[in-house]
C-alpha cells in the first residue's frame, strides 16, 4: 500500500497577477514605502469555478480585510519587495520559505488552523520593481511541509460511486446550501458527514473540537468525509491545498481515523460537484510519526514556465495608458526627492494650486516647464501676441511652424505643454491687458482678467511692460492671490513675490510698485527697437524663470502659505521676498521691502477706491495715469523715470 506508485501527488498552484495589481503596487512603493523594505499582508483568492489552479491577486489584495465574494476561498499573503535587483536575487530563498512555512505548522499546533483553516493556504511574493520601466520581477511561493507519507488506498473515484442516489441529491442541494451558511474562512475546508440518507456538516472547529463525541455517532471508516474546496483542473489529482489539511488531520484525528481518511475533493460550482468531483481515500503510514517540532524542511517555490525554479518578469509599459504613465513619469523624480532628501515636502500642494501665467514669451515658456516638473498640474496662460520668426530660439514652447502659421502664444503655449504632459490641465487666453493711461482699454478683457485671476490660486506676472504689471498687481492683492514678479534687464533679473492684504501692516511686504513713485505709463512710446524689446543675455531667463518657480514652491511649503514673512524658511530652505541678481559678476541678493503707504497698486488707499467704485475707478485710471499719483498724495515723492536704480522691465519678443 506504501509502494512508490502509491504516493499520493498534488498539482502545485500556479499564480496569476492581475496587471491591477501592480499598479497599485506601484503607488504603495512611491507614496507610503518609499526606500522601505516592507513586508506587507496581502490577500489572494483561489476559486474551484475560475478554471484556473492558481491563486489569483489584484488591486483589492491590498485592502484592510478580504473583499468578500462567496465563490472563492480567500487566503493570506506576505508581499516582500527588495529595493535593488541585487537584494531581490541574493535574499535567502530557503530561510524565506522555512519562515512562512514554520508560521503555517505553529498555526497547526495552537489550534488556529483548525479555527481559521485559510491559514492552510499561505503564500509568500517575493518582488523587485523598475518603476522608471515598470518592469516587476516576482517570485510566488506556497509553502508546505517536504514529506511523502500520505499514500492512496484506492483509486479516485467519483461521488456517486459511494454516495447513493438520495445522498447524492443531498450533496448536491442541501450540502451546498450548507455549506453557503459557513463562515467565510471556514468554506474552503469541512467537514461533512452521512448518517441513513442525511448529510450533516460541520466546520472543522465544531468537529475537532467535539471529536470523541462525533466518532462515536458516525462510522469513521465510512461516513466521514474531509471535504476542501478544490481548484486543481487534472482529474484524479488533487490540488495544493490539500497538502497542508492532510498534516492538519494526521495531528488531531490519526488515531481516531486510524489513519485512514476520505478525501472529498469539491471542484466546480456546487451544481458541477457531482460530476467533476473526487472522493480520493488516502493513508498515512502508521510508522512514520508526524513531530511538527522537529519538521523543518519546506517546498512551494514556482517553476517558471520553462518548469524550473525562478522568478518571473512583466513588463507593463506597454499595457498602462499613456497618459497614466507620463503622469507617473513625470512626477517620480519628486517621489524620489521625497523618499530620501525632502520626508516632509507636500506633493499635495502643488498638485492642487492652480497657477495663471500672465505672458507666454520666453519668461512664460521656462516657467510653465519649471512648473510641470514640479508637478502643478492646472496652467492657464494669458498673452495677447502671436509667434513670430525670433521667438522658437527662445521660447521653448514654440517651433518654426508656429511662427510661420503666426499662431497666438497662448493658444500655441497650452498646446505644447499638453503634448509634453497630457495629464495637464492647461488652457490658453488670448487677452490683452489694460494699462493706465490709455482709453481704449477694453472693459471685456478687463472682466476676463479679473475672473481668471479670481479663479487661479497663483498668479505669475512675466508681462512685456512695466504698465502691463499694474492691473494684476491691483487684483491679486484685492483678492489676496500669491503673486510673483519676474522681471529682467540685459544682464540682471528682479524676482519678487508680492504681499498679502491679510499681512499686518507692519508685515505686510512689499509689491512690485511699491519702490516706484511714478504712475506707470506707456514704456514703448518713442523708444527705438532694442529698447520696445527685450535685450538679454541669453541665459538670463532661464535662471531668473527656475529662480522664481523655486521661491514659490517653497512658499507653498511653508505653513503661512503666501503670507509666510520676509526671508523665512521652509523645507525647501529660505524664502525670500525677492531676489537681485546680476549675471555679469554672478552676484546675488536678497532685498526685503515693506509695503509703501502710498503705493498706487497695493496700498489700502487703492484697494479702498477699487472696493468703492469697481471698474469705474479702473476706467478713471485708464483714462489718466497721473490719477493714481492724485488719489495716494505721490506727487511729492515723484522722482523722473530716468532716475530709477532698475530698468523698466521687458519680456517683449518681438526681434
Amino acid at each position: 500500500m506504501a509502494s512508490e506508485d502509491k504516493t499520493l501527488r498534488f498539482a502545485p498552484f500556479s499564480s496569476f497577477v492581475n496587471s491591477s495589481f501592480w499598479f497599485k503596487f506601484a503607488d504603495v512603493k512611491l507614496e507610503d514605502d518609499r526606500l522601505n523594505e516592507v513586508t506587507r499582508h496581502i490577500w489572494g483568492y483561489y476559486s474551484q469555478s475560475e478554471k484556473t489552479n492558481a491563486v489569483l491577486i489584484d488591486c483589492t489584495s491590498f485592502n484592510k480585510s478580504y473583499d468578500v465574494c462567496f465563490s472563492r476561498c480567500y487566503c493570506h499573503g506576505y508581499h516582500i519587495n527588495k529595493n535593488t535587483a541585487e537584494g531581490f536575487k541574493n535574499y535567502d530563498k530557503s530561510k524565506l520559505i522555512k519562515e512562512y512555512g514554520s508560521s503555517i505548522i505553529r498555526s497547526i499546533q495552537n489550534g488556529e488552523a483548525v479555527k481559521d483553516p485559510s491559514l492552510l493556504v499561505t503564500f509568500v511574493l517575493l518582488t523587485y520593481c523598475d518603476l522608471k520601466k515598470y518592469v516587476f520581477t516576482y517570485w510566488f511561493a506556497f509553502p508546505a511541509l517536504l514529506q511523502s507519507q500520505f499514500y492512496l488506498g484506492e483509486t479516485p473515484v467519483k461521488l456517486d460511486a459511494i454516495l447513493s442516489s438520495e445522498q447524492v441529491k443531498c450533496v448536491v442541494v442541501e450540502l451546498s446550501h450548507l455549506h453557503s451558511e459557513l463562515p467565510l474562512n471556514q468554506k474552503g475546508f469541512f467537514c461533512f458527514c452521512r448518517k441513513s440518507q442525511n448529510i450533516s456538516i460541520f466546520s472543522l472547529n465544531d468537529f475537532i473540537s467535539n471529536l470523541e463525541r462525533n466518532v462515536n455517532e458516525f462510522n469513521v471508516k465510512d461516513d466521514v468525509f474531509w471535504a476542501f474546496l478544490d481548484p486543481c483542473l487534472l482529474d484524479e489529482v488533487p490540488g495544493w491545498p490539500l497538502r497542508n489539511y492532510l498534516i492538519l488531520l494526521k495531528h488531531y484525528c490519526a488515531d481516531a481515523f486510524r489513519n485512514e481518511f476520505k478525501i472529498v475533493s469539491l471542484r466546480g460550482e456546487a451544481s458541477e460537484w457531482l460530476d467533476r468531483s473526487y472522493i480520493f481515500s488516502v493513508r498515512s503510514s502508521e510508522n512514520v510519526s508526524l513531530d511538527l517540532n522537529n519538521y523543518d524542511e519546506f517546498i512551494g517555490w514556482q517553476k517558471n514556465d520553462k518548469g524550473k525554479l525562478h522568478p518571473k518578469q512583466i513588463n507593463l509599459s506597454d499595457d498602462m495608458d499613456p497618459k497614466r504613465l507620463s503622469s507617473r513619469a513625470v512626477t517620480l523624480n519628486l517621489k524620489l526627492v521625497k523618499w530620501r532628501l525632502q520626508p516632509d515636502l507636500d506633493l499635495t500642494i502643488m498638485e492642487n494650486t492652480s497657477c495663471l501665467l500672465l505672458g507666454a514669451g520666453t519668461l512664460g515658456c521656462s516657467v510653465a516647464r519649471v512648473l510641470l516638473a514640479w508637478g502643478v498640474k492646472k496652467i492657464t496662460f494669458v498673452d495677447s501676441g502671436v509667434i513670430s520668426y525670433s521667438n522658437p530660439a527662445r521660447q521653448s514652447l514654440y517651433t518654426f511652424e508656429d511662427s510661420t502659421k503666426a499662431l497666438p502664444k497662448a493658444v500655441a503655449a497650452a498646446r505644447a505643454l499638453q503634448l509634453i504632459h497630457p495629464g495637464m490641465d492647461v488652457t490658453g487666453e488670448v487677452l490683452r491687458i489694460p494699462i493706465p493711461g490709455k482709453e481704449s482699454s477694453d472693459v471685456d478683457h478687463v472682466h476676463k482678467l479679473t475672473e481668471l485671476i479670481r479663479k487661479h490660486d497663483a498668479v505669475f506676472l512675466l508681462t512685456d511692460s512695466r504698465e502691463s504689471r499694474w492691473l494684476p498687481t491691483v487684483l491679486c492683492s484685492y483678492f489676496n492671490k500669491i503673486a510673483i514678479t519676474i522681471a529682467l534687464g540685459y544682464d540682471s533679473y528682479l524676482i519678487m513675490r508680492h504681499g498679502i492684504s491679510e499681512q499686518n501692516c507692519e508685515e505686510k511686504l512689499g509689491c512690485y510698485f511699491c519702490n516706484d513713485v511714478v504712475a506707470p505709463g506707456n514704456s514703448t512710446v518713442d523708444r527705438t527697437l532694442d529698447q520696445q524689446c527685450t535685450v538679454t543675455r541669453p541665459g538670463l531667463s532661464g535662471i531668473a524663470s527656475s529662480f522664481g518657480v523655486e521661491l514659490f514652491v517653497a512658499l507653498l511649503q511653508h505653513p503661512k502659505k503666501g503670507l509666510a514673512p520676509g526671508n523665512s524658511d521652509s523645507c525647501l530652505g529660505k524664502i525670500p521676498h525677492s531676489i537681485r541678481g546680476f549675471i555679469a559678476d554672478y552676484e546675488v541678493m536678497l532685498p526685503l521691502t515693506t509695503s509703501f503707504n502710498q503705493c498706487i497698486a497695493c496700498s489700502s488707499t487703492i484697494m479702498k477706491e477699487y472696493e468703492r467704485e469697481g471698474e469705474n475707478f479702473l476706467l478713471k485710471v485708464f483714462a489718466d495715469r497721473k490719477y493714481l499719483e492724485q488719489i495716494t498724495a505721490l506727487s511729492q515723492y515723484q522722482l523722473l523715470d530716468d532716475q530709477l536704480d532698475f530698468p523698466d522691465s521687458s519680456d517683449t519678443d518681438e526681434t
